[in-house]
């Protein structure tokens, strides 16, 4: 698994254009204690703070890229 702490999120339901948007991305953990303007997940993904809702686990389809990346980095 990804090395660095994270948290699993995903499009909130009023900001997606479809169920492909809803995919759950892994997202590093920000730090310095501020959020940043953009939240980037590892595979490139970015969205909005207060767009995503966070969840405890996968829920739904699972982004393959954040998959590869969560498998290679370990």
């Amino acid at each position: 698994m990804i090395s660095q702490p994270h948290f699993i999120a995903r499009v909130r339901v009023e900001h997606a254009r479809g169920e492909r948007d809803r995919s759950c991305h892994f997202f590093p953990l920000p730090t310095g204690g501020t959020t940043p303007p953009v939240l980037r997940a590892y595979c490139g993904f970015t969205i909005q703070p207060g767009q995503a809702e966070s969840l405890d686990a996968p829920t739904g389809m699972p982004c393959l890229g954040c998959l590869m990346a969560a498998a290679l980095s370990s």
